[in-house]
């Protein structure tokens, strides 16, 4: 009897080691599963300090390239560039949007013939256009704007980019003929949308614009 006993404690030892392992054998294979499932958090963790490390190197060595070999220009002063061609092509605008009349002549009777190449002309309808002059300093103004947009497509996202060429085609004329008041609305479009256009001193371009009815 006793011998009986013993065998069958034995038997259910056996039988609850069997259990036991059974159990850890499926915790080990939730761990697993747990690990995996947890594998790209870790790797993307695992990686956040090297990114940032290379971001910090890349800038500091851009502003070393920029500062002290002055090698090509940053960012900020492509910006400043095309900001002044802008504002130089407002300026050639603004004095041709209505400009009062020429001189009379002169008492004496001077036969001397007024100087009209920079008067802008009216064309049907009384709308102010540029002359053949003005219009050609124009032209040389936005050729200078593409030159930019050409020489450095990485300062500017993609959408900016086509938006610019297709302010720059609308303010040359090239989609259709543009009067002297279109062409201030144009450049005061484009003033108010980039935000490159605005410099962080002075005053905006759009607080100078004439207003419009």
């Amino acid at each position: 009897k006793h011998i009986l006993e013993l065998n069958s404690v034995v038997r259910m030892s056996l039988i609850e080691m069997q259990f036991i392992k059974k159990e850890l054998f499926n915790a080990l294979v939730a761990m697993d599963e747990l690990m995996g499932s947890n594998e790209i958090n870790m790797r993307i963790a695992a990686m956040t300090p090297a990114v940032i490390m290379i971001i910090a190197i890349r800038r500091a060595f851009r502003l070393l390239f920029y500062a002290f070999f002055q090698i090509g220009k940053s960012k900020e002063e492509i910006y400043a560039s095309f900001r002044q061609t802008i504002l130089d092509i407002e300026r050639l605008i603004v004095m041709r949007d209505n400009p009062p009349p020429p001189p009379s002549p002169l008492p004496w009777g001077s036969t001397k013939p007024a100087d009209t190449n920079h008067i802008s002309y009216c064309s049907k309808g009384g709308l102010q256009t540029l002359s053949a002059d003005d219009l050609g300093m124009l032209l040389l103004h936005i050729h200078e704007c593409r030159n930019i947009l050409w020489q450095s497509p990485h300062r500017f996202p993609p959408d900016i980019l086509r938006n610019l060429s297709e302010d720059l085609a609308e303010l040359a004329g090239e989609r259709g003929p543009v009067s002297v008041r279109q062409q201030l609305q144009i450049i005061s479009r484009m003033t108010r949308t980039y935000p490159f256009m605005k410099p962080k001193y002075g005053i905006p371009f759009n607080m100078i614009m004439p207003k419009w009815n």
